[in-house]
């Protein structure tokens, strides 16, 4: 029971940035290197729940690795689209002095 409960807060951790990116548009607050750390370690997770037959850990880390990778994809996008932007915006022929 305990396992289901942590499995549950853990995975409902992620739900409110994934919604707060969506809703704003915006990941530049969110570290890359958390994401793939945790998007990582929640998938070794439930390498280890598939291996040692613990529905807690495979269900919980299922819904985990699918937030946190939607979450990860999102803000690659992001970043993405937004380094295009600023260099397609400065690569006009002007210089720009600060």
């Amino acid at each position: 029971m305990i396992g289901y409960l942590a499995g549950t807060l853990t995975t409902l951790a992620f739900a409110p940035q994934l919604l707060k990116a969506l809703k704003t548009k915006s990941t530049k607050d969110i570290s890359l290197l958390m994401l793939l750390c945790s998007t990582t370690g929640m998938t070794l997770w439930l390498y280890h729940g598939l291996l040692i037959k613990d529905m807690a850990l495979v269900l919980a880390n299922s819904v985990s690795v699918a937030l946190a990778s939607a979450l990860l994809v999102y803000k690659l996008k992001r970043d993405h689209s937004e380094l295009n932007r600023d260099t397609s915006s400065t690569n006009d022929g002007t210089i720009e002095y600060e």
